[in-house]
């Protein structure tokens, strides 16, 4: 995982958050890696990242991309 997606990824699992899945998701992202809470916090962007509230159940809340890799958040937990 890119290095910024990553740290936001070990900030998340440090704070409790947890990995529900791993793939991809053509031709959007070569990786997804989608939490099972909701982020958080609220990450600075590095350059060429993005964050987007995508608010859609059958998808996700939100996500980071950057260079091709998705970093998302469900709704909740299950």
């Amino acid at each position: 995982m890119a290095p910024p997606l990553q740290a936001i990824l070990e900030a998340e699992l440090a704070r409790g958050n947890w990995i529900a899945e791993v793939g991809d998701w053509p031709p959007h992202c070569r990786l997804l890696v989608v939490l099972a809470q909701p982020f958080h916090a609220i990450y600075p962007l590095a350059k060429g990242m993005e964050f987007r509230e995508i608010g859609d159940p059958h998808y996700w809340k939100a996500e980071y991309t950057l260079a091709g890799e998705c970093l998302a958040c469900r709704f909740q937990a299950p």
